[in-house]
């Protein structure tokens, strides 16, 4: 049995699809962050970082991160095929852009939804809004072309990539915008919208 720590909205999106394509018994338990709770000592024993997702695994460790959960549930769940094991030649792809999503667009909509942590001067956050925007249009357009297969990012089929790269697009601030300007992000998205682990998934974050 494994535990999802989570928030809605938050990266457990992409962590508890991933587990129901999986397959794998889990349970959730919901961290109210405007409570407080991330900064509570029970929490903080599970997850010394305060951030959500983390996920406690069978052995009862705690990991946090998106993408270490990704790269660890694909290891313990390879005959799923989610994740490329080492040696497979798509696996230096795969981390490429896995880390590329998760250390380049997951801070930028940080700074699009909270410009408020990225500056001690309050009054006035609208520049780092803005810029952040600039970034995401230039992080989906390098995405956009990106894409080889149809719909996925891989002409093998379906990974954890496209499940991370659509949690991603949940938090664009304007996704008509977003999927006019990226058609092949578009029919990506679409698709794994469609998938029932997903419906679940973001049915539980609305």
């Amino acid at each position: 049995m494994y535990t999802l720590f989570w928030e809605k909205g938050s990266g457990s999106i992409v962590v508890q699809a991933l587990l129901e394509e999986m397959g794998v018994k889990y349970e959730r338990r919901y961290v109210d962050m405007a409570l407080g709770e991330h900064k509570g000592s029970d929490y903080l024993r599970q997850n010394p970082t305060g951030l959500v997702p983390a996920l406690k695994l069978p052995n009862q460790q705690t990991i946090g991160e998106s993408a270490a959960i990704v790269l660890l549930l694909g290891e313990q769940c390879a005959d799923v095929h989610l994740v490329p094991p080492p040696g497979d030649a798509k696996r230096p792809e795969f981390l490429y852009w896995l880390l590329f999503m998760a250390t380049s667009g997951y801070p930028t909509f940080a700074r699009i939804g909270h410009p408020e942590r990225y500056t001690k001067g309050q009054n006035n956050t609208d520049p780092i809004r803005i810029a952040a925007e600039e970034d995401v249009k230039r992080f989906f357009d390098v995405l956009e072309n990106s894409i080889k297969g149809e719909p996925y990012i891989f002409s093998s089929g379906l990974t954890a990539l496209d499940i991370y790269l659509t949690m991603l697009s949940e938090w664009h601030p304007d996704r008509n915008a977003l999927f006019e300007r990226n058609p092949k992000v578009a029919l990506l998205c679409k698709a794994v919208q469609n998938r029932p682990a997903y419906k679940k998934a973001i049915a539980d974050h609305s």
